[in-house]
């Protein structure tokens, strides 16, 4: 099948056109994973004991690795994850980044972030929890936030323009 992809405006919504011969079971599908932007997140595999739970990216605080076990950190509870903190890094959607040797964490999570003297920075989520960014990982840290901050008043003076 082929496909076309066009940039457009901010201010316009997303959308996608399907030409197809058939509308069947596999279209139809497609169409829900589109609607729904599965896309935009990635479903992990946990364990929590014997229990195995599938977790959305879009769920995830963060994820640190702890005695060489992965854990993943949501709102509802902690998970363990069997794949490698770089694997992960390279799966996971664009809102997480690494912030230390052993922490990746979902900036669309954050609350807050607070320098510190020793010149790391802290994390602070809607739970409560706190992670650290550390030095080397600060600069990119900065410029990530630097941009979702550009971004949202691009969105701003173009809602306030219309």
């Amino acid at each position: 099948m082929k496909t076309l992809i066009r940039e457009i405006p901010q201010e316009e919504p997303e959308h996608a056109d399907l030409y197809v011969h058939r509308r069947d079971q596999a279209v139809l599908r497609l169409a829900e994973y589109v609607e729904q932007e599965e896309f935009r997140s990635v479903i992990l595999t946990c364990f929590c004991g014997e229990k195995i739970e599938r977790i959305p990216s879009s769920e995830i605080d963060y994820i640190e690795t702890v005695q060489e076990k992965q854990l993943v950190h949501t709102a509802h509870g902690t998970l363990e994850v069997r794949k490698r903190l770089y694997e992960l890094e390279h799966l996971l959607p664009s809102g997480f980044i690494r912030i230390s040797k052993s922490v990746i964490m979902n900036m669309d999570h954050v609350k807050t972030y607070k320098p510190m003297v020793n010149g790391l920075m802290a994390a602070a989520f809607t739970d409560s929890s706190v992670v650290y960014i550390s030095r080397k990982y600060l600069k990119d840290v900065r410029s990530q936030i630097m941009e979702v901050r550009n971004e949202r008043k691009s969105k701003e003076r173009t809602s306030i323009q219309l």
